[in-house]
């Protein structure tokens, strides 16, 4: 079941389903951790330290686990910056683009939660008419949301002829 919740949480990036898979993962070797200390105490070695080596092992992987489940979950409810690996899935989106002539900059990305909010300017050539931009731009944003399903994103639209185009802040 463990294995099961751990998919699920991976496929929907829920942070309840991951602290749920890793508590059931600790009763799973909690228990085996159990049975092996009992096991090879009354089996094997009849070795009297083995009990409290074996409990103060699992204990150990309690309160690592512990620690763990409240560390994901208060990182979960902070804001931050994308992963690594879907950072270089948006680098990829967005350098396919810088081929037909544009830039971009002010790139901000947060994720809060399961939802990722992605924020940039796009500056176009200054001929372009806003159609033209405007039409560029649905088609970063959803390649985009095609490569980061659960992404919010905002663009804003700038021309590359006009230098207050730079200044965003």
């Amino acid at each position: 079941m463990a294995l099961v919740l751990r998919r699920a949480a991976k496929q929907y990036n829920s942070i309840i389903l991951t602290a749920n898979a890793q508590h059931l993962m600790t009763d799973v070797w909690t228990s085996a951790g159990v049975l092996v200390g009992v096991g090879a105490f009354s089996l094997i070695t009849g070795w009297v330290r083995l009990d409290p080596i074996v409990a103060l092992v699992v204990a150990g992987n309690i309160v690592w686990s512990g620690f763990q489940i409240i560390w994901n979950s208060v990182s979960g409810l902070m804001d931050t910056a994308l992963p690594v690996e879907e950072q270089i899935r948006l680098q990829k989106v967005l350098d396919q683009h810088l081929q037909t002539g544009i830039q971009y900059h002010a790139l901000r990305t947060r994720q809060s939660g399961a939802r990722l909010f992605i924020s940039l300017y796009v500056l176009v050539p200054g001929v372009w008419t806003v159609q033209r931009g405007h039409q560029l731009l649905e088609r970063i944003e959803a390649d985009i949301r095609h490569a980061l399903p659960t992404a919010a994103v905002f663009t804003q639209l700038e021309s590359l002829n006009d230098p207050a185009s730079w200044d965003f802040w």
